[in-house]
């Protein structure tokens, strides 16, 4: 690790290399996107399952309750 920290403070650049100089670029240099992919398809949500999820428990309580006396 110190190796690559030492080789890149001590690096010597050359003249030509100077990547901070650059050409501008004009809207007529640069290609025009190319938007001709297909079309993506929808997405759908998964089905719902365990809408409620009290259900098993509000039975399991209407039993004992009826077997309680409490609900006819």
């Amino acid at each position: 690790m110190l190796r690559k920290l030492i080789s890149t403070a001590l690096r010597r650049e050359l003249p030509g290399d100077d990547l901070r100089v650059s050409q501008p670029v004009s809207q007529e240099d640069r290609p025009a996107p190319d938007f001709s992919f297909p079309p993506m398809e929808p997405l759908h949500p998964p089905d719902a399952r365990n809408d409620n999820p009290l259900t098993d428990l509000c039975v399991a309580v209407e039993t004992e309750l009826r077997a309680a006396g409490y609900l006819r």
